[in-house]
């Protein structure tokens, strides 16, 4: 008999900050977003998703009034100050936003290596009270300090996640290196170092949030600098590419859930930020914000060793992750019996949790063993397994 602990999130600080408490600092940026071609010169704290992309759109490319098919979105930093008219975007059709929250990470080693966008709190919420999805997104400087400071950095400073209806998973964004600091464009990282700062930042967001961060890149960057690495399909992509179609999705991933297709500039009415587009229904946006982490703990078969033919009872109980571990009420879970010798999982019955989340079934000992309990889902909660328990029948 084996008591299997509570998910390993529990005791975690909580995945977001109160937006209103937004700690400001750094450089405040209030110029019209410049060129990419302006790159080389900005300071720091500059840095915006497409910092990195081509300078223009190729001649036939979509730009803001001739958006491609899709539920269109804006990605906006500090160079769009903190008055956005997002009631206008709004009226035009656009339904989630991004805003930058962080760059890099202060650190003790390095006390101005990191930033915070001093408009964010303006922007996110503004999107928010306009009744678009909104989301934030974390400019990374893999050089300068790991990926579990910049998450943290990152959540710390707004990038966080619950489970409200509205916001968006946090962004990883990592892209050319944009700054004149002589590295190259993958910051002088070999791929397997950039492949481990990526999954870092990501065990660490994931820990803390429950969710998985969004990744924004461009295929050839990813290709150069990860060495084409295929391991993380399992995160949503947001695609960078300034032409007539996405192309080619970087390995590992079968399809980009956003596409970032045009500039700010490209036949832009008014200087609000970078142009997306969702690639899928709007019940697919809808369950990208909300839907949540679940996780067994407690989970026991018992008593062991037991008597052939006597009661064996599973128990546990069933959380989700909604900046913190809480009990999930109301669901069903499935119990599996697999016998000792045997490769097969077989459905032993099924029970509902309580208020709690807590869940208790009763059998007939029959064989020697193991016990584990799955639940299937919901249109908010991720499905999730438990460990398996022995139980010795004698």
């Amino acid at each position: 008999m084996k008591r299997l602990t509570v998910p390993a999130c529990v005791g975690l600080a909580a995945a977001t900050t109160a937006v209103s408490s937004v700690v400001v600092s750094g450089s405040a940026f209030a110029d019209p977003s410049p060129s990419p071609s302006a790159s080389a010169g900005l300071r720091p704290g500059g840095a915006y998703a497409g910092v990195g992309q081509a300078a223009t759109t190729p001649r036939g490319g979509y730009s803001a009034k001739a958006a491609p098919a899709g539920i269109r979105g804006v990605d906006v930093a500090s160079y769009q100050g903190p008055n956005i008219d997002w009631a206008k975007l709004y009226q035009d059709g656009i339904r989630f936003a991004f805003a930058k929250a962080t760059e890099g990470a202060n650190t003790n080693a390095q006390p101005d290596g990191g930033y915070v966008n001093p408009y964010f709190a303006a922007q996110y919420n503004g999107a928010r009270n306009a009744k678009l999805f909104r989301g934030a997104y974390h400019f990374a400087l893999p050089h300068k300090s790991n990926g579990v400071v910049q998450a943290d950095w990152f959540i710390n400073h707004g990038g966080g996640w619950r489970q409200d209806g509205w916001t968006l998973p946090g962004v990883l964004d990592v892209e050319n290196n944009p700054y004149n600091n002589n590295l190259d464009t993958c910051y002088n990282l070999k791929p397997a170092q950039m492949v481990n700062w990526i999954r870092a930042f990501s065990d660490r967001y994931f820990q803390r949030t429950g969710r998985r961060p969004i990744i924004y890149t461009n295929t050839a960057w990813w290709v150069k600098c990860t060495g084409a690495n295929a391991t993380f399909g399992s995160h949503p992509l947001w695609l960078a590419r300034y032409n007539t179609t996405p192309g080619a999705v970087p390995p590992g991933w079968k399809t980009h859930t956003m596409w970032q297709y045009a500039p700010g500039t490209a036949g832009n009415p008014y200087p609000t930020g970078n142009w997306s587009v969702f690639n899928g229904s709007w019940a697919a946006l809808q369950k990208l914000a909300v839907v949540a982490r679940t996780g067994f703990g407690g989970v026991n078969a018992g008593p062991e060793p037991v008597r052939r033919g006597r009661a064996l009872t599973v128990l546990g109980r069933l959380y989700a992750f909604n900046g913190g571990w809480k009990g999930l009420p109301g669901k069903r879970v499935n119990v599996y019996f697999r016998a000792k010798g045997s490769a097969k999982w077989v459905y032993a019955g099924a029970v509902n949790t309580d208020r709690y989340g807590k869940f208790r079934k009763r059998f007939t000992a029959k064989k020697d063993g193991s016990w584990r309990v799955a639940f299937a889902g919901a249109p908010r909660y991720f499905a999730t397994t438990s460990s398996s328990d022995y139980v010795d029948v004698r």
